[in-house]
């Protein structure tokens, strides 16, 4: 009886925990995360039987039956769904854990016409399923850690150990050690304990996805990534900025068809950061630069606009931020069509006002538009902050700040790195092979990059 004594103390003030006791045989476990069922099958009707055996481990029928010396062991382990099962010769723990998931549904945050269409959910043994049915090797290795002093997270670290190099794997494993929090909740929380000093950037450096497509493509090419208890998403490592502007579903179409639409892409980076800024700097500062009959063609727009464009900008930049932000908190049955209506109304409103002016909301419509082609919302909040900063810089200085501001930028993402790899590869420093798989494609089969794997000779496409 010291084992029941020690849970329900332990215990104390929880009313889900089930102690039977059948002659000498104790059963104890919580009823919120057992199933009923499996205690039952797996456990009552052996233990009611008429007959008696000499030890429990005849009794028990479980799947996963664990011998327990040091009783104190227990309590974890009826917190991961197990039922103690003891009388006074022996200890076993039996693993009844309820089915307290979701099953496998199509991926929302990254939707795509071609491609598997499963994705993660949030229990960690069917997201590691997911992934082994794709890549069915015993090199790929999934090394276990707990988290949190409260929550006792269990999080895995897959890496394929004859694709990937020694000291990213070391280098992800010695982070993961230094972690020291009461609580992991989601694998989010682990993004900003996983990077450095080096690795701040308002730009992501770890990828977050809920596809396991992609996380088996990423093994193959010889990143790490990891995946944890309670969350649908899993995280690789490095993440290089081409990774963040190509979606998974380039990999499903033909390179003649895909390359056009990877060129658009760039193209819409570039102007989602410095289309307000250029606007504002030549309408300021430069207007001679303008052909004649377009420049009477915005200034006859700007007729009757009190504000500067400086103004302008900035005002319309923050009104489609709220209006976007907005369609994110919305129901999604009708945010999309709330936001529209809104901008629809708000955009004419502000033009009928002589606030702003047509141009200025073609040009904000423009950059927002270009910014949201891309899928991650860490990436969109970190174009956003290089839009605001460039523009800033356009308003003082005119074309000589966009420049300047341009510099910054590009100093700045040489200068991030990701998991001790240079953030802008393939492009710094060059490599055609990684090339040729994110910014662009190339129907040719291709090595794998030199940079994440010493085992170059089978890569993929």
């Amino acid at each position: 009886m010291m084992i029941a004594k020690y849970l329900k103390r332990e215990f104390n003030k929880s009313s889900d925990l089930i102690h039977k006791r059948f002659n000498s045989v104790h059963v104890i476990y919580l009823e919120s995360l057992c199933s009923s069922n499996k205690v039952n099958e797996y456990i009552l009707q052996n233990v009611t039987m008429g007959h008696r055996y000499l030890f429990l481990k005849d009794i028990v029928s479980g799947p996963n039956v664990i011998h327990i010396k040091d009783y104190k062991l227990i309590k974890e382990y009826l917190l991961n769904g197990f039922a103690c099962i003891y009388d006074s010769n022996e200890i076993l723990v039996c693993e009844v854990k309820g089915d307290l998931y979701r099953s496998v549904s199509p991926p929302t945050s990254e939707a795509s016409v071609n491609g598997p269409k499963d994705s993660f959910n949030e229990s960690i043994l069917m997201n590691l399923g997911l992934i082994k049915r794709r890549i069915k090797t015993d090199k790929l290795i999934n090394e276990d850690f707990t988290l949190g002093r409260k929550t006792l997270t269990k999080v895995s670290l897959l890496y394929c150990s004859d694709i990937v190099k020694d000291d990213l794997v070391n280098n992800v494993r010695d982070r993961l050690n230094k972690i020291d929090i009461d609580g992991l909740i989601d694998i989010e929380i682990l993004i900003k304990y996983l990077s450095t000093k080096d690795e701040h950037s308002p730009l992501p450096t770890i990828i977050k996805t809920e596809r396991p497509d992609r996380v088996s493509r990423a093994l193959l090419e010889g990143k790490v990534v990891i995946i944890a208890d309670n969350s649908p998403y899993a995280l690789i490592m490095p993440g290089f900025l081409s990774d963040f502007i190509n979606p998974q579903g380039d990999y499903y179409v033909k390179a003649v068809n895909v390359n056009f639409l990877k060129i658009i892409r760039l193209l819409c980076f570039v102007i989602t950061i410095l289309l307000p800024a250029l606007y504002v700097a030549i309408i300021s500062y430069s207007p001679e630069t303008i052909p004649i009959q377009l420049l009477l063609s915005f200034q006859a727009g700007r007729s009757g606009v009190p504000f500067p464009s400086s103004f302008e900008a900035i005002f319309m930049i923050f009104l489609c931020a709220i209006l976007r932000e907005s369609d994110i908190r919305f129901p999604s049955n009708y945010g999309s069509s709330i936001s529209i209506l809104g901008a629809l109304i708000l955009g004419e409103a502000a033009v009928s006002a002589s606030i702003a002016s047509p141009i200025m909301i073609i040009i904000i419509g423009i950059t927002f538009v270009t910014g949201l082609i891309f899928n991650s919302g860490e990436i969109i909040g970190g174009l956003r902050f290089f839009r605001l900063f460039i523009l800033i810089l356009a308003i003082l200085f005119g074309l000589y700040g966009l420049v300047i501001g341009s510099f910054i930028m590009l100093v700045h993402l040489c200068s991030v790195s990701t998991f001790d790899k240079p953030y802008l590869y393939p492009l710094a420093p060059f490599d055609k092979t990684y090339l040729f798989k994110t910014i662009l494609k190339s129907n040719k089969d291709t090595k794998r990059s030199k940079l994440l794997s010493d085992n170059r000779t089978k890569g993929i496409v």
